[in-house]
């Protein structure tokens, strides 16, 4: 018989197939490990990173409350150093400190701090100030003069029980006339955060009006000495677009809180009795954590003062915060 021709030519061919194969396989199976091993190392960076952040996080915050702490046993000692207040001289009492909100930069641990007293005093009491004042604060914002008197009239129906409310007043501002979604509360502010709930009130406005109103000085007036320098600038007639700008940046400033403009009828001298602690924190990381606390001092039974509200801030100082991060534990005092 004859012998097949190309028989061994196509044996190896067959081989030569299955060897491209396997490694086609090999090569496919290398990507494969490569990418898994990409990916797992990909996650792992990821919740390394979420880690870091939570962590940076939880510094920040935590060396936010030292922060208030701390505020609040300064505040305490400052009280309690010589009675009340300091003693002037001869025994005569010292002009009391007073605190207008001007941040102090100082290191705290590992990070920067910027740590600001406001005296409630000096902001527009939401449930004591006449609807002339509440007009005049909302018209120095910006707002229209039509508008800022209906702002004005809801404030004080929202603050107001029913029954001690004016029947012309109940009967237009009915929920169903107001542009919320809900009714009145007829009853008083218990924290500045109630306020966006007023009638006419929008988002904006109400981050326009926040750091300038509190709930606690139970005054009609307001302490010229202390007020925020964007209220203390509306009251004194500057236009609003001063006032906003102090608001956006109040220090440092060139207002001089002598200034004849500022209307004497409303103010009244506060009695120094109810601070808000504004603290920002920066560390090294960049992670940032601002925190607000507002402590009663005025007579308690069985302590030295009271904690009315802890809450998240607003940013106004992380830029200059920042520009200290260079060199901050050379540049910064401590906060103790």
């Amino acid at each position: 018989m004859t012998p097949r021709s190309g028989g061994k030519p196509r044996a190896r061919s067959r081989r030569e197939s299955k060897r491209g194969f396997a490694l086609v396989t090999v090569i496919w199976g290398v990507a494969l490990i490569a990418l898994l091993i990409v990916s797992y190392m990909s996650t792992a960076r990821l919740r390394l990173q979420m880690a870091f952040n939570l962590a940076g996080a939880a510094q920040a915050d935590l060396l936010a409350e030292a922060a208030l702490n701390q505020t609040a046993l300064f505040l305490l000692s400052e009280r309690q150093s010589g009675g009340l207040f300091p003693q002037g001289p001869f025994g005569a009492p010292a002009e009391r400190p007073l605190h207008d909100g001007a941040p102090r930069f100082c290191a705290l641990a590992s990070g920067a701090a910027a740590i600001s007293i406001e005296e409630e005093s000096g902001k527009v009491d939401l449930n004591a100030a006449p609807q002339k004042l509440l007009q005049t604060l909302v018209t120095g914002l910006g707002v229209a003069p039509g508008d800022a008197d209906a702002i004005a009239a809801g404030i004080v129906a929202f603050r107001t029980p029913p029954l001690l409310n004016g029947a012309a007043s109940v009967e237009a501002l009915e929920p169903g006339k107001s542009d919320k979604p809900f009714g009145l509360k007829r009853a008083p502010f218990q924290s500045i955060a109630e306020l966006d709930q007023a009638p006419g009130v929008s988002p904006a406005l109400y981050r326009m009006l926040s750091p300038l109103v509190t709930v606690y000085s139970r005054s009609p007036g307001v302490d010229a000495r202390t007020a925020p320098p964007a209220l203390f600038a509306l009251l004194a007639g500057s236009p609003p677009e001063e006032v906003q700008s102090l608001i956006a940046a109040p220090f440092p400033n060139a207002l001089d809180r002598k200034d004849p403009r500022f209307q004497s009828g409303l103010q009244l001298n506060g009695d120094g009795g109810v601070f808000l602690a504004h603290v920002e924190i920066v560390l090294p990381s960049g992670q940032t954590s601002v925190q607000e606390a507002v402590f009663d001092f005025h007579d308690a039974a069985d302590v030295p003062f009271q904690l009315k509200e802890l809450r998240h801030g607003r940013a106004r100082n992380l830029p200059a915060l920042r520009a200290r991060l260079k060199d901050w534990r050379a540049a910064l005092p401590d906060c103790g």
